[in-house]
């Protein structure tokens, strides 16, 4: 079977399928780590290259989804339902042994953390919108497996100012994250990620150790309004393009192609975006307490395992510690003007 192998923030990684059209959306949706395609499991690469842990994703295309909760083992429990994402748990006895299936209209995975393993079944309506199969419905499972690894998810983007000062911008979807990330890339700053970070350390627990902050490397998906409206992104390269956005190679078009496995040095200020619609933007400093609850709504969206909840918390709270926050209400001249957000930010840097 056609497998991808790469390795993800120290993880190896291998995506197995017969789908040819699976394998180069794959293969594209994660070329920055970079990935290797072989035809058979001899040609893979030795174990010996990676570290001592591992994931796997297989991934089948069926010509109907069956209904999720018509095969899913006795006493299985729902955890929560996101739109049309469900995610359920079924305990073998030990807590640790628990398997978990997510399910919505086009895909369903079933995630075995103790192994490692995904296995997923994938409708043909999928292929729609490819790109949102590869980094929305896939991307859940495997942001479950590396929790169970001590790699904590975090919905935000990081820039680098000219300063040498690292913003990180957690915030919800449609909250500004991916366009205050470009406007600062075209106002001289380096952007690392426009939407999602990992965070691995073990604070506060057995074998603390300290707190690093990696990319999740990934396209940049800008809205349509701002591709029309910025001449500046004129030369971007465009990739994908689905409802109202389109996947961009941003990391190359602001020169940031070569950051995979480098740690993003500690946080110096937090930044936390809203869109008003009205006229002006507006900057306030904010409080310590705000900011660790925005962090952890876009971290800790499901508190599972006890001791990784703790010690995703307890890294929260160490950005929180060593940072400035800052809430930013977004307003129609930053639309129009994509330097202003850096011009304000940099007055910020200025009288720190």
């Amino acid at each position: 079977m056609p497998t991808i192998s790469l390795v993800l923030a120290g993880v190896s990684f291998e995506i197995e399928t017969q789908s040819l059209r699976l394998i180069d959306l794959f293969t594209d949706y994660y070329r920055y780590y970079p990935p290797r395609v072989v035809e058979d499991r001899e040609q893979k690469p030795s174990r010996d290259r990676y570290d001592a842990v591992s994931m796997r994703l297989t991934l089948e295309c069926v010509d109907e989804l069956p209904q999720l909760p018509d095969h899913l083992p006795p006493a299985s429990t729902l955890l929560s339902r996101t739109g049309v994402l469900e995610l359920w748990e079924s305990r073998g006895g030990e807590a640790e042994l628990a398997e978990y299936y997510f399910g919505c209209e086009v895909a369903s995975f079933h995630v075995n953390p103790a192994r490692g393993t995904i296995k997923g079944l994938v409708a043909p309506s999928a292929f729609r919108f490819p790109h949102i199969l590869a980094n929305t419905y896939s991307l859940f499972p495997v942001l479950l497996i590396l929790r169970s690894l001590g790699l904590y998810h975090l919905h935000g983007a990081a820039v680098v100012s000219p300063r040498g000062k690292v913003w990180l911008i957690p915030g919800s979807q449609r909250s500004g994250k991916t366009t205050i990330a470009t406007a600062l890339g075209l106002a001289g700053w380096k952007p690392i990620s426009d939407d999602s970070l990992l965070l691995r350390g073990h604070p506060g627990g057995t074998g603390s150790g300290p707190l690093e902050i990696l990319a999740l490397r990934k396209y940049f998906h800008l809205g349509n309004e701002l591709l029309d409206r910025w001449p500046h992104l004129q030369g971007i390269e465009r990739r994908h393009s689905y409802l109202d956005r389109t996947c961009v190679a941003a990391l190359e078009f602001f020169s940031q192609p070569k950051l995979d496995g480098a740690s993003i040095p500690g946080v110096d200020f937090l930044l936390m975006p809203r869109i008003s619609g009205e006229a002006e933007s507006r900057l306030s400093q904010a409080s310590p307490s705000t900011g660790l609850l925005m962090l952890g709504q876009q971290s800790v969206f499901l508190q599972m395992w006890r001791e990784h909840t703790s010690r995703q918390w307890g890294g929260l709270a160490l950005i929180v510690q060593g940072a400035r926050c800052f809430s930013l209400e977004s307003g129609v001249d930053l639309l129009e003007d994509p330097l202003l957000v850096a011009s304000m930010l940099e007055g910020v840097e200025s009288s720190a």
